[in-house]
């Protein structure tokens, strides 16, 4: 690990690359659903609240907005990694699913306000800077309807070993073979609660993982 600096555009397009080349050689959708006992309450959560509309962000090859579709809503997904999304979009059309996907670059959304009745996203904000992540959800909450709900899950990640440095605010840019180029950076609580300063949170749980899952409304 080398010492601190700023994130700058060759960072970012760094993180990008990572991406690119991680999905690359992934030639058709998996489509086993991993063992995440949380996501099965978030379509009761979303039907309680009337919501149709879902924005999955980061949705890498589709798993959690096919999941959704399955469940009857109409979902939105967006990934920075256009081979993610082909997948996605092969996954969808084989099961003639209410889903679509977008090649998106999740911290410059392109959605018009009210736009969808809730976000979900699911282990992401692990790879964004402390400032992307607060860009992302302030533009998450321009697209959201009022009222709408938002759903996530913030991991306890960038304790093991690698190969690594840090950002000013922390974020751990990786070097080893690997993962050259990803960022990772862990949330505490006391950073979530600001990351959401302009939300109402309505639950945030610690599970057994030392993941968070947070629900909150716009």
């Amino acid at each position: 690990m080398v010492g601190s600096k700023k994130l700058d555009q060759d960072v970012y397009e760094q993180n990008v690359k990572f991406w690119d080349r991680a999905w690359s050689p992934v030639k058709q959708p998996y489509k086993e659903m991993p063992d995440l006992p949380y996501i099965k309450a978030v379509p009761d959560k979303l039907r309680a609240e009337s919501a149709r509309t879902v924005l999955d962000l980061g949705c890498g090859s589709g798993w959690l907005s096919i999941f959704l579709a399955r469940e009857g809503f109409q979902v939105t997904g967006v990934d920075i990694a256009q081979h993610a999304i082909e997948l996605a979009r092969e996954w969808a059309s084989q099961e003639n699913l209410p889903a679509t996907f977008s090649a998106t670059d999740i911290t410059n959304l392109d959605f018009a306000p009210g736009s969808f009745d809730a976000c979900v996203a699911n282990s992401i904000f692990e790879h964004l800077t402390w400032d992307l992540a607060l860009e992302t959800m302030a533009e998450v909450k321009k697209i959201l309807r009022p009222n709408a709900l938002f759903f996530g899950c913030f991991d306890l990640v960038g304790i093991g070993k690698g190969e690594y440095y840090k950002l000013d605010d922390g974020t751990q840019v990786y070097t080893d073979k690997g993962r050259s180029g990803m960022m990772l950076r862990y949330f505490p609580d006391d950073e979530l609660r600001k990351l959401m300063s302009d939300w109402k949170i309505e639950s945030m749980e610690t599970i057994d993982t030392g993941s968070r899952i947070v629900w909150a409304r716009t």
